[in-house]
């Protein structure tokens, strides 16, 4: 199991309300998947953790991406990018989930945790830093 994921961690709060709730509902998604991996259940679980955070992320990523428009943020293109590589990444995961249901399980995790926590702590952070650099 992995452990608990401090969300209030100041590397993860953007400080933009309804993007820091979408990062959290993020991250209970993959603390979710690996509750059920910990109760075994694998196949059914591995799918329904993909559809759902492959939705959730689609709108998220929305979102910010609307955010960087707005603000007309000059690295938009590469974020979009990075976005697009993740649901790219997960797609195929979702694919690959019925032939090997257990370890797709925990390349699944291990890919959610690491991509979503390095994304938020370092990508949207220069986001939101810039955008709060503007700002003021």
């Amino acid at each position: 199991m992995i452990a608990a994921i401090d969300m209030t961690d100041p590397a993860l709060v953007m400080g933009h309300a309804s993007i820091d709730e979408q990062h959290r509902a993020l991250v209970g998604m993959i603390e979710e998947l690996d509750e059920r991996m910990a109760r075994g259940e694998f196949g059914q679980g591995v799918l329904d953790a993909i559809q759902g955070m492959m939705a959730y992320a689609a709108t998220h990523f929305d979102d910010e991406e609307s955010l960087m428009r707005e603000a007309e943020w000059p690295n938009q293109a590469e974020h979009r990018a990075m976005h697009a590589e993740f649901m790219q990444k997960t797609g195929g995961f979702f694919e690959d989930a019925p032939a090997d249901s257990e370890w797709t399980s925990l390349d699944v995790l291990r890919f959610l945790l690491h991509w979503l926590l390095k994304h938020i702590k370092i990508e949207d952070r220069r986001f939101f830093d810039w955008l709060t650099e503007r700002s003021a």
